[in-house]
């Protein structure tokens, strides 16, 4: 299976000028631990996590509402391609050592995002499955 299929179309953007405090609202209304920045152009330049926050201005006590995203967020994402195949992806994040992917299509235009709680969910359900199949086929 593709990205294309299975990643999130609806992704919670920002840009890089707008204040840590703007994108932590953003985070706290849709309910999310991440935010892609994006440029001009739906590009992803970056991304913000909540960790990023939390270790990067709260925890140097500076000002949310002085500081922009650009100065704290994690730039140039490696991000994953529309026509990517799940394992591969899967194989990326473990490499990487992140949690989520910008996926991005033939244009390297934002696409979607792909998080590891959305892939082990895939899998957990695809698993569920399997085991059913066997219970139901024990043999003669």
């Amino acid at each position: 299976m593709s990205l294309a299929r299975f990643c999130r179309k609806k992704v919670a953007i920002i840009q890089p000028m707008q204040s840590v405090a703007e994108a932590a609202e953003q985070m706290r209304d849709r309910h999310v631990g991440a935010l892609v920045v994006v440029g001009e152009e739906p590009r992803p330049v970056g991304i913000l996590t909540d960790r990023d926050i939390v270790t990067r201005v709260v925890a140097e006590r500076k000002d949310a509402r002085a500081v922009p995203v650009l100065d704290v967020m994690s730039p140039q994402p490696v991000v994953a391609h529309v026509d990517d195949r799940l394992d591969q992806t899967f194989i990326t994040l473990r490499q990487l050592g992140v949690r989520r992917l910008p996926i991005v299509d033939g244009q390297g235009c934002l696409a979607g995002l792909v998080s590891l709680d959305d892939l082990l969910v895939l899998l957990a359900a695809e698993l569920d499955q399997t085991a059913a199949v066997v219970r139901e086929n024990r043999g003669p």
